[in-house]
Protein backbone atom coordinates (compact mmCIF):
# COMPACT_ATOMS: atom_id res chain seq x y z
CA UNK A 1 0.00 0.00 0.00
CA UNK A 2 1.45 3.35 -0.71
CA UNK A 3 2.24 5.02 2.33
CA UNK A 4 -0.07 8.48 1.12
CA UNK A 5 -2.65 5.92 1.11
CA UNK A 6 -1.53 4.52 4.38
CA UNK A 7 -1.70 7.88 5.83
CA UNK A 8 -4.77 9.08 4.19
CA UNK A 9 -6.83 5.46 6.10
CA UNK A 10 -5.41 6.47 9.47
CA UNK A 11 -6.30 10.01 9.44
CA UNK A 12 -10.06 9.25 7.94
CA UNK A 13 -10.29 6.58 10.95
CA UNK A 14 -9.37 8.66 13.23
CA UNK A 15 -11.97 11.22 12.21
CA UNK A 16 -14.33 8.10 12.26
CA UNK A 17 -13.32 7.31 15.47
CA UNK A 18 -13.60 10.92 17.20
CA UNK A 19 -16.91 10.88 15.32
CA UNK A 20 -18.49 7.95 16.99
CA UNK A 21 -17.00 8.92 20.32
CA UNK A 22 -18.63 12.31 20.06
CA UNK A 23 -21.87 10.77 18.93
CA UNK A 24 -22.30 7.68 21.94
CA UNK A 25 -20.95 11.04 24.69
CA UNK A 26 -24.05 13.38 23.35
CA UNK A 27 -26.39 10.05 23.24
CA UNK A 28 -25.00 9.22 26.90
CA UNK A 29 -25.96 12.72 28.24
CA UNK A 30 -29.31 12.78 26.56
CA UNK A 31 -30.12 9.42 28.42
CA UNK A 32 -28.82 10.88 31.28
CA UNK A 33 -31.04 14.13 31.24
CA UNK A 34 -34.19 11.38 30.01
CA UNK A 35 -33.74 9.03 32.66
CA UNK A 36 -34.08 12.14 35.40
CA UNK A 37 -36.89 13.08 33.61
CA UNK A 38 -38.80 9.80 33.18
CA UNK A 39 -37.27 7.24 35.65
CA UNK A 40 -36.01 9.03 38.81
CA UNK A 41 -34.96 7.47 41.47
CA UNK A 42 -38.22 6.93 43.36
CA UNK A 43 -38.46 8.21 46.42
CA UNK A 44 -40.18 6.83 49.67
CA UNK A 45 -43.11 8.18 51.38
CA UNK A 46 -41.04 8.95 54.34
CA UNK A 47 -38.90 10.76 52.25
CA UNK A 48 -41.42 12.42 50.79
CA UNK A 49 -42.92 13.84 53.68
CA UNK A 50 -39.40 14.66 55.09
CA UNK A 51 -39.24 17.16 51.85
CA UNK A 52 -42.74 18.63 52.21
CA UNK A 53 -41.47 18.96 56.08
CA UNK A 54 -38.64 20.39 54.78
CA UNK A 55 -39.62 22.88 51.95
CA UNK A 56 -43.25 23.26 51.90
CA UNK A 57 -43.95 23.80 55.72
CA UNK A 58 -45.91 20.23 56.11
CA UNK A 59 -47.79 19.58 58.83
CA UNK A 60 -47.77 15.85 60.32
CA UNK A 61 -51.08 15.85 61.94
CA UNK A 62 -52.68 16.32 58.26
CA UNK A 63 -51.97 13.16 58.25
CA UNK A 64 -54.32 11.95 60.89
CA UNK A 65 -57.27 13.44 58.64
CA UNK A 66 -59.64 10.70 58.37
CA UNK A 67 -59.51 9.74 54.46
CA UNK A 68 -60.92 6.19 52.43
CA UNK A 69 -58.16 4.69 50.93
CA UNK A 70 -58.86 3.89 47.10
CA UNK A 71 -56.95 0.92 44.71
CA UNK A 72 -57.96 0.35 41.02
CA UNK A 73 -55.59 -1.30 38.15
CA UNK A 74 -54.67 1.05 35.56
CA UNK A 75 -55.70 -0.14 31.53
CA UNK A 76 -51.56 -0.25 31.24
CA UNK A 77 -51.81 -3.14 33.57
CA UNK A 78 -50.23 -1.74 37.14
CA UNK A 79 -52.20 -1.00 40.54
CA UNK A 80 -52.91 2.73 41.41
CA UNK A 81 -53.16 4.23 44.83
CA UNK A 82 -55.63 7.17 45.46
CA UNK A 83 -56.74 9.26 48.37
CA UNK A 84 -60.12 10.26 49.16
CA UNK A 85 -60.95 12.63 51.48
CA UNK A 86 -65.23 14.03 52.23
CA UNK A 87 -65.71 17.57 53.77
CA UNK A 88 -67.14 16.96 57.28
CA UNK A 89 -70.91 18.00 57.69
CA UNK A 90 -71.27 18.54 53.96
CA UNK A 91 -72.97 16.56 51.97
CA UNK A 92 -71.28 17.35 48.41
CA UNK A 93 -71.57 15.53 45.12
CA UNK A 94 -68.52 17.97 44.10
CA UNK A 95 -65.32 16.27 43.89
CA UNK A 96 -61.86 17.80 43.11
CA UNK A 97 -59.02 16.19 42.00
CA UNK A 98 -56.35 17.25 43.25
CA UNK A 99 -53.01 16.42 41.00
CA UNK A 100 -49.30 16.03 42.26
CA UNK A 101 -45.82 16.62 40.48
CA UNK A 102 -42.81 15.05 38.99
CA UNK A 103 -41.97 11.98 41.66
CA UNK A 104 -43.82 13.31 44.09
CA UNK A 105 -46.70 11.39 45.78
CA UNK A 106 -50.10 12.38 47.36
CA UNK A 107 -48.85 14.21 50.27
CA UNK A 108 -47.90 16.88 48.55
CA UNK A 109 -51.27 18.31 47.95
CA UNK A 110 -51.94 17.92 51.42
CA UNK A 111 -51.37 21.69 52.17
CA UNK A 112 -54.63 22.19 49.50
CA UNK A 113 -56.79 20.28 51.61
CA UNK A 114 -58.49 23.18 53.89
CA UNK A 115 -58.97 25.22 50.59
CA UNK A 116 -61.01 22.88 49.00
CA UNK A 117 -62.77 21.69 51.84
CA UNK A 118 -63.65 25.53 52.36
CA UNK A 119 -64.91 25.78 49.10
CA UNK A 120 -67.37 23.18 49.47
CA UNK A 121 -65.19 20.18 47.96
CA UNK A 122 -64.87 16.76 48.74
CA UNK A 123 -61.01 15.62 47.58
CA UNK A 124 -59.44 12.89 45.79
CA UNK A 125 -55.48 13.19 45.36
CA UNK A 126 -54.27 9.64 43.34
CA UNK A 127 -50.35 8.80 43.23
CA UNK A 128 -49.52 8.99 39.53
CA UNK A 129 -47.97 5.90 38.10
CA UNK A 130 -44.75 5.39 39.34
CA UNK A 131 -45.48 7.64 42.22
CA UNK A 132 -46.27 6.68 46.07
CA UNK A 133 -47.96 3.88 46.65
CA UNK A 134 -49.04 3.37 42.92
CA UNK A 135 -47.18 0.86 40.53
CA UNK A 136 -45.88 1.81 36.61
CA UNK A 137 -42.09 1.56 35.15
CA UNK A 138 -41.51 5.16 34.66
CA UNK A 139 -43.33 8.66 34.91
CA UNK A 140 -44.88 9.34 31.21
CA UNK A 141 -45.52 13.45 31.92
CA UNK A 142 -48.96 12.72 31.79
CA UNK A 143 -49.21 10.88 28.35
CA UNK A 144 -50.36 7.34 30.42
CA UNK A 145 -51.48 9.51 34.17
CA UNK A 146 -54.03 11.24 32.11
CA UNK A 147 -55.47 8.17 31.44
CA UNK A 148 -54.83 6.72 34.61
CA UNK A 149 -56.73 9.68 36.15
CA UNK A 150 -59.69 9.61 33.75
CA UNK A 151 -59.84 5.77 34.87
CA UNK A 152 -59.94 6.88 38.44
CA UNK A 153 -62.77 9.19 37.41
CA UNK A 154 -64.96 6.31 36.13
CA UNK A 155 -64.28 4.36 39.59
CA UNK A 156 -66.00 7.65 41.48
CA UNK A 157 -68.54 7.88 39.19
CA UNK A 158 -69.43 4.36 39.62
CA UNK A 159 -69.13 5.04 43.41
CA UNK A 160 -71.06 8.46 43.97
CA UNK A 161 -73.29 8.62 40.38
CA UNK A 162 -73.68 12.31 41.05
CA UNK A 163 -70.31 13.37 41.32
CA UNK A 164 -69.03 16.48 39.55
CA UNK A 165 -65.58 16.65 38.73
CA UNK A 166 -62.98 19.52 39.36
CA UNK A 167 -59.34 19.70 38.65
CA UNK A 168 -56.22 20.96 40.23
CA UNK A 169 -52.64 19.90 38.96
CA UNK A 170 -49.47 20.92 40.21
CA UNK A 171 -46.69 20.98 37.89
CA UNK A 172 -46.51 18.18 35.89
CA UNK A 173 -49.97 17.27 37.81
CA UNK A 174 -51.25 20.88 35.83
CA UNK A 175 -49.98 19.22 32.32
CA UNK A 176 -51.88 16.11 33.23
CA UNK A 177 -54.77 18.08 34.55
CA UNK A 178 -55.23 19.83 30.94
CA UNK A 179 -55.36 16.87 29.11
CA UNK A 180 -57.41 15.06 31.19
CA UNK A 181 -60.11 18.15 30.77
CA UNK A 182 -59.28 18.43 27.44
CA UNK A 183 -60.21 14.66 27.19
CA UNK A 184 -63.09 14.15 29.50
CA UNK A 185 -65.79 16.16 29.28
CA UNK A 186 -67.30 15.48 32.93
CA UNK A 187 -64.50 18.16 34.28
CA UNK A 188 -66.50 21.32 35.09
CA UNK A 189 -63.13 23.84 35.63
CA UNK A 190 -59.94 22.89 35.62
CA UNK A 191 -57.05 25.07 38.04
CA UNK A 192 -53.33 24.48 36.07
CA UNK A 193 -50.52 25.98 38.78
CA UNK A 194 -47.36 25.79 37.66
CA UNK A 195 -47.44 23.63 34.59
CA UNK A 196 -45.41 23.48 31.30
CA UNK A 197 -46.33 23.72 28.14
CA UNK A 198 -44.10 20.85 26.61
CA UNK A 199 -40.94 19.32 26.84
CA UNK A 200 -39.02 21.55 24.73
CA UNK A 201 -40.34 24.49 26.67
CA UNK A 202 -39.58 23.28 30.12
CA UNK A 203 -35.68 22.04 28.83
CA UNK A 204 -35.61 25.75 28.29
CA UNK A 205 -34.75 26.30 32.05
CA UNK A 206 -31.90 24.42 31.35
CA UNK A 207 -30.66 24.45 27.70
CA UNK A 208 -31.09 28.03 26.74
CA UNK A 209 -30.01 27.75 23.24
CA UNK A 210 -33.10 26.95 21.03
CA UNK A 211 -30.78 25.29 18.02
CA UNK A 212 -29.47 22.86 20.99
CA UNK A 213 -32.44 22.15 22.02
CA UNK A 214 -35.16 21.62 19.08
CA UNK A 215 -32.60 20.17 16.19
CA UNK A 216 -30.58 18.11 18.50
CA UNK A 217 -31.64 17.25 22.44
CA UNK A 218 -35.15 17.33 21.72
CA UNK A 219 -35.37 14.08 18.64
CA UNK A 220 -32.82 12.48 20.63
CA UNK A 221 -34.75 12.65 23.40
CA UNK A 222 -37.65 11.46 21.72
CA UNK A 223 -35.95 8.90 19.68
CA UNK A 224 -34.54 7.18 23.09
CA UNK A 225 -37.20 7.51 25.22
CA UNK A 226 -39.60 5.34 22.48
CA UNK A 227 -36.78 3.12 22.01
CA UNK A 228 -35.63 2.70 25.91
CA UNK A 229 -39.45 3.74 27.46
CA UNK A 230 -41.12 2.52 24.92
CA UNK A 231 -43.61 5.98 24.75
CA UNK A 232 -43.19 9.47 22.73
CA UNK A 233 -42.50 11.64 25.19
CA UNK A 234 -43.83 14.22 22.36
CA UNK A 235 -47.24 13.17 22.84
CA UNK A 236 -47.03 14.94 26.56
CA UNK A 237 -48.52 18.26 24.92
CA UNK A 238 -50.56 20.63 27.15
CA UNK A 239 -50.06 23.32 24.84
CA UNK A 240 -52.39 21.76 22.17
CA UNK A 241 -54.20 20.08 25.09
CA UNK A 242 -55.24 23.63 26.57
CA UNK A 243 -57.02 24.67 22.80
CA UNK A 244 -59.40 21.98 23.04
CA UNK A 245 -60.80 22.52 26.61
CA UNK A 246 -64.52 24.08 26.93
CA UNK A 247 -64.60 25.22 30.58
CA UNK A 248 -63.53 27.60 32.28
CA UNK A 249 -59.55 27.76 33.27
CA UNK A 250 -57.48 29.14 36.00
CA UNK A 251 -53.54 29.53 35.09
CA UNK A 252 -51.39 30.70 37.55
CA UNK A 253 -47.81 30.56 37.56
CA UNK A 254 -44.84 32.86 39.52
CA UNK A 255 -42.08 34.29 37.51
CA UNK A 256 -39.40 33.28 40.05
CA UNK A 257 -40.00 29.42 38.79
CA UNK A 258 -36.65 28.24 37.90
CA UNK A 259 -38.05 24.61 37.28
CA UNK A 260 -40.97 25.34 35.45
CA UNK A 261 -40.41 28.99 33.59
CA UNK A 262 -42.94 31.55 33.58
CA UNK A 263 -42.47 31.17 29.13
CA UNK A 264 -45.00 27.89 29.71
CA UNK A 265 -47.43 30.03 31.62
CA UNK A 266 -47.15 32.77 29.18
CA UNK A 267 -48.01 30.35 26.26
CA UNK A 268 -50.65 28.13 27.75
CA UNK A 269 -52.54 31.67 28.38
CA UNK A 270 -51.70 32.77 24.66
CA UNK A 271 -53.18 29.87 23.86
CA UNK A 272 -56.43 29.88 26.10
CA UNK A 273 -56.40 33.70 25.83
CA UNK A 274 -60.48 33.44 27.95
CA UNK A 275 -58.18 31.57 30.77
CA UNK A 276 -58.12 33.48 34.05
CA UNK A 277 -54.67 34.48 35.17
CA UNK A 278 -52.82 34.97 38.51
CA UNK A 279 -49.24 35.47 38.58
CA UNK A 280 -47.19 35.81 41.87
CA UNK A 281 -43.63 37.67 41.47
CA UNK A 282 -40.79 36.21 43.82
CA UNK A 283 -42.69 32.34 44.85
CA UNK A 284 -40.45 29.72 43.64
CA UNK A 285 -41.37 26.41 41.74
CA UNK A 286 -44.72 25.24 43.76
CA UNK A 287 -44.13 27.78 46.76
CA UNK A 288 -47.26 30.23 46.39
CA UNK A 289 -49.56 28.29 48.45
CA UNK A 290 -47.10 28.09 50.98
CA UNK A 291 -45.36 32.02 50.38
CA UNK A 292 -48.59 33.49 49.66
CA UNK A 293 -51.10 31.52 51.70
CA UNK A 294 -54.07 33.83 51.39
CA UNK A 295 -53.83 35.42 47.81
CA UNK A 296 -53.61 32.18 46.34
CA UNK A 297 -56.52 30.37 48.17
CA UNK A 298 -58.66 33.49 47.87
CA UNK A 299 -57.73 33.36 43.73
CA UNK A 300 -58.38 29.85 43.72
CA UNK A 301 -61.58 30.16 45.72
CA UNK A 302 -62.87 33.10 43.82
CA UNK A 303 -62.81 31.32 40.49
CA UNK A 304 -64.33 27.74 41.68
CA UNK A 305 -67.56 29.81 43.55
CA UNK A 306 -68.53 31.39 39.99
CA UNK A 307 -71.06 30.01 38.11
Amino acid sequence: MRPEIAVFIYILSGIIAFFLVCLLSFFLIVFHYLKMLVHPQKRTFEELIEYEVKEKNFNRKWLEIPFLEMRTTSVYGYNLFGRFYQKKNHNSSKIMLSLHGHNSCSVSQMKYLDMFFEGGFNVFIPDHRYSGFSEGPSVTFGIKEKTDVITWMDVLQEKYPEAEFYVFGESMGAATGIMVSAEDKRVKKLVEYCGFANIPTLMKQHIKNDFLIYKLFWPAMRLLCKIIYRFDLGKSDPLGAIEKIGVPVLIMHSKADSVVGYENAMLLKNAKMEADFVSFSDSIHARSMVKYPEEFKGAVLEFLSRD
